[in-house]
């Protein structure tokens, strides 16, 4: 059974702090060097002050960031700067955004779960609930965000899950809601509109929490953040609110819900060959070559919609090229152990076929990668200029471009629910969810 209860998060005082759009932040892992300072310089009381306060030099076991962020997050409650809703509530999230030229609309909302271990099998008998992870996470430290959370006590950043209500029974629920007026509605700078409704009617709140109940979740975005709250929980357990966690839960049939993709860049490969890979590519696809990469993703996009699993790639010999896998059961050999579901994804493909089979990316070199760079694979966000640098990068100093095609979010589902995981970077969920609209106090 999942647990999911409403709470009273602890909201920024509009009359205080003025424009909430110089309070609230992107998540912490996407804010980093300049945009740390040019987040804390729109106001005193911008949540990055908290989830991205800076080490010093002098920093000491008593005096140091994450002190620091307690601090501040003291001070704000104290002199009301931040205040504690009075009613046990849900919180309405939504974003308005553009995708390629497409308006769309993502709604969800914010509340607590009861935190449990990641299901690993199904039960014998009975309707299966529980929370579900979707990827392989890359190894890092969780140690930061442990040690902002064992200092404040608190959840500032969301960690965000899908979940199946194909009736719409929940959005019912946030769509009367929406109908009153926003606590919050800000705009950022890439466009994208943030409002947020406060649902505290028990009626409403009780509804939710009833309906979810047979529900299974699946982590989007956040699969670290949950294991930091699994950490703490442990850590604590005389204190009975670090059970819980707070979480944006989206609806998998939400129309505005957008995977996009996340394409794979390879450097650092011993003895490289630009004509071997082709060869060896050949053997398994139909490569197409063409003077352009709007060429190219016109076909992996004609090829995606057909239902074939089709990439491209660019290797700086003034050609885009693209491939078409001629024969899937090929997988069948590559991950004999896995379910149809999963070896049937594109991400699967890319990374059993062609960089452990051809390239020799293994899965020890693949941890090696992040999205900051180093190792044999940096990962691209399919957004903005990301290509186009991606492209300017494999000219300088990389050896490849791997172009992906979207995950679709009911191969999410499907994967989710054989109980694997997807390899890393197989989903990238547009746009994030923001920090700072609701903060939960572990009392």
């Amino acid at each position: 059974m999942v647990r999911v209860i409403p709470f009273r998060a602890y909201r920024y005082d509009k009359d205080k702090v003025g424009d909430f759009a110089k309070i609230v932040t992107p998540p912490y892992d996407i804010i980093k060097g300049a945009k740390i300072d040019q987040l804390q310089s729109l106001s005193e009381y911008n949540i990055a002050w908290v989830i991205k306060n800076k080490p010093k030099d002098d920093d000491t076991e008593s005096n140091n960031q994450y002190t620091r962020a307690r601090d501040h997050f003291n001070k704000w409650m104290s002199e009301g700067i931040l205040k504690q809703d009075n009613a046990e509530s849900f919180y309405v999230y939504g974003q308005d955004f553009e995708i390629e030229g497409g308006k769309l609309f993502r709604f969800g909302f914010i509340g607590l779960i009861e935190l449990e271990e990641f299901a690993s099998s199904a039960p014998s008998s009975g309707i299966f609930s529980g929370v579900l992870q979707h990827e392989e996470t890359l190894p890092k430290d969780i140690e930061d965000r442990l040690s902002l959370c064992r200092s404040c006590k608190a959840n500032f950043g969301q960690i965000f899950v899908i979940y199946p209500d194909h009736e719409g029974s929940v959005d019912a629920v946030l769509e009367r809601n929406m109908k009153k007026n926003p606590v919050a509605d800000i705009t950022d700078d890439e466009g994208v509109r943030h409002r947020l409704w406060q649902i505290d009617k028990k009626e409403d709140t009780d509804e939710i929490t009833a309906i979810m109940k047979d529900k299974y979740v699946i982590i989007a975005d956040g699969h670290h953040r949950y294991k930091t709250a699994l950490a703490l929980s442990k850590e604590n357990p005389e204190l009975n609110s670090a059970r819980f966690r707070m979480l944006t839960f989206v609806n998998i049939s939400n129309p505005g819900l957008v995977v996009l993709p996340t394409h794979r860049r390879i450097q650092n490969v011993e003895a490289f060959s630009r004509d071997l890979l082709l060869k060896q590519l050949n053997e398994y696809f139909e490569v197409k070559a063409f003077d352009s990469k709007e060429e190219m993703f016109s076909l992996m996009d004609k090829m995606f919609k057909e239902g074939e699993h089709s990439f491209g790639l660019f290797m700086d010999d003034a050609k885009f090229y693209t491939m078409t896998l001629k024969d899937l059961t090929i997988m069948d050999k590559l991950l004999s152990d896995k379910s149809e579901e999963l070896r049937s994804l594109d991400v699967s493909i890319l990374h059993s076929l062609i960089l452990d089979k051809m390239l020799g990316i293994n899965k020890e070199k693949l941890a090696q990668g992040t999205i900051k760079g180093g190792g044999y694979v940096t990962y691209i966000k399919g957004i903005g200029d990301a290509v186009e640098e991606s492209i300017k990068d494999v000219k300088e100093s990389s050896q490849a471009v791997f172009f992906m095609n979207p995950t679709r979010v009911d191969e999410v589902e499907a994967v989710s629910k054989n109980f694997e995981c997807m390899p890393q970077k197989s989903t990238f969920f547009q746009p994030k969810v923001w920090t700072g609209f609701t903060i939960n106090k572990l009392e």
